[in-house]
């Protein structure tokens, strides 16, 4: 008798379980298929179907389905038949953290994210298990319409960052969101969202300027609230990051993009201090008609340093993008003047004690030069153009590779007289060569040509000279004007040789 009973309990127990498992299963694929009359018929057949769910349903409740669907019939319905029981769901979030607006944001379905605002508009700042709201799906997806409604229903969502400190104008650069970027941006608009910072100090354009979105940053450059010379915690501005990276068509518009838009390298960016004494000399300049004498030296002063700076800046990037062509050739150079030491024009004796065609006998050594016989007048000055001209180029690689401050103008001076000094004795090397392997009754030709190569080679030289002499020229003109004193060539050239000398 009583194990009837407990075997009749037992049965009514997997019966009512068994109902339940048919009933969430029924609830589960309405809300997959958005069917309201069937969500009807089950509220029905059982009113506290939708508050078992909540309680069984770890996954996902039949409100994450329908917003994740679109399902908006099927969303309303179950937010109407209990207010109460509609906050909740709003709220509920599955295995990841998500909420039904997470989903609907992430899906694109604004009607959906509107409804779910309008029960209860806390819900924007639910974040899941990568701390990502549903501003930051739907910035990552691109839906710019999700975004502005989600901004619109609580503003302070835009202040959330990420790891790292990514806030969501990072994060829309990074998933290459323009559209979003510029909804942030004028939904916004303040300068210091704008220029926020992560952990390592990247500001959106130093991200934008990584990634090389073009358009990115021409739109950030269109506005007058981003910092273009933000410095990061490496030390480097957009301009810095770009310049780094590898040419190509993109690099080479975004660091045009840059410089228009007033971009400096980390190194010309100047200080708090400098920036307050330029903001000085700028309120001086407006009053140089009562006080001339006490801001024009400063004015002078402070033009002088920009400009040189610019030269330095100049001279510096000139020689870095000429370094390695520059190593390669003077390289070739001094390669061709050892095996031209080595191996002479007519090469060498190959053996012994060889007869001419008279069958007389020459006493020569294997291994020597026949040059030196055949042309005994040329071979010295053959051997010491060849000898400066290698001694020249390796002095060109022993500047380049020993680390000297190459923007210093005494290495650049040194450097260029360097080049002058190899170009010039191989061309003599050359001319001597082609002397020395030609037949004697083609020597009165040869000479003539040898004579109208140096004569420009010459004139080439004497021209360089005389811009860099009319150089230094307008250089103690306007130390002069500068000045307002007469100067002596003395104190001129002291001057000059001292500005060699700086890093200016």
């Amino acid at each position: 008798m009583i194990d009837a009973r407990l075997r009749g309990r037992m049965d009514r127990k997997f019966g009512e379980q068994h109902l339940m498992r048919e009933r969430e299963k029924r609830l589960y694929e309405a809300s997959v298929d958005g069917s309201v009359n069937s969500l009807k018929q089950l509220m029905k057949e059982d009113p506290l179907a939708l508050a078992r769910a909540s309680v069984t349903c770890f996954d996902e409740t039949p409100l994450h389905i329908a917003a994740m669907l679109g399902h908006l019939d099927f969303a309303k319905a179950l937010a109407s038949h209990k207010p109460d029981m509609a906050m909740i769901m709003t709220t509920a979030i599955d295995l990841q953290g998500r909420s039904p607006l997470h989903l609907a944001s992430a899906n694109g379905h604004i009607e959906i994210v509107n409804m779910l605002l309008s029960l209860n508009s806390n819900i924007c700042l639910i974040c899941d298990e990568d701390g990502r709201t549903p501003l930051h799906l739907a910035v990552m997806k691109g839906h710019v319409e999700v975004t502005r409604e989600l901004i619109r229903a609580r503003p302070e969502v835009t202040g959330h960052k990420l790891d790292h400190g990514e806030t969501i104008l990072h994060s829309s650069v990074r998933h290459n969101r323009l559209g979003a970027l510029k909804m942030l941006v004028e939904s916004v608009r303040e300068a210091e969202f704008i220029n926020a910072r992560d952990d390592y100090g990247n500001t959106v354009l130093h991200t934008a300027t990584t990634l090389k979105q073009l358009e990115t940053v021409r739109y950030l450059l269109s506005g007058n609230m981003v910092e273009v010379n933000a410095v990061n915690e490496s030390g480097l501005t957009a301009l810095d990051v770009i310049e780094h990276m590898p040419r190509d068509l993109k690099s080479t518009e975004i660091r045009e993009s840059l410089s228009k838009a007033g971009a400096l390298r980390a190194r010309n960016v100047p200080a708090n201090g400098e920036r307050e004494i330029a903001m000085v000399i700028e309120e001086s300049r407006l009053d140089s008609v009562a006080q001339p004498l006490d801001v024009s030296p400063r004015v002078g002063l402070f033009s002088r340093g920009i400009s040189n700076k610019t030269d330095s800046e100049n001279k510096e990037n000139w020689l870095k993008g000429n370094r390695d062509a520059l190593m390669v050739t003077v390289g070739v150079i001094a390669a061709m003047a050892y095996q031209a030491g080595l191996n002479p024009p007519s090469g060498v004796w190959q053996e012994n004690n060889i007869k001419d065609d008279e069958g007389n006998i020459i006493y020569k050594s294997a291994g020597t030069s026949i040059m030196a016989v055949n042309y005994p007048d040329g071979y010295p000055k053959f051997m010491a153009y060849n000898t400066f001209s290698l001694v020249a180029s390796l002095s060109i690689v022993l500047l380049l590779i020993s680390g000297l401050p190459m923007k210093k103008r005494i290495f650049m001076w040194l450097l260029m007289v360097a080049m002058w000094v190899t170009i010039t004795f191989m061309t003599l090397t050359y001319l001597i060569s082609v002397r020395a392997v030609s037949p004697d009754h083609e020597h009165p030709y040869i000479n003539r040509v040898v004579g109208n190569s140096l004569s420009v080679w010459l004139g080439v030289i004497g021209f360089v000279l005389l811009v860099h002499t009319i150089r230094f020229l307008m250089w103690c003109v306007r130390e002069v004007q500068f000045r307002k004193k007469p100067i002596s060539i003395k104190s001129c050239l002291r001057d000059w040789v001292s500005n060699l000398l700086s890093c200016k």
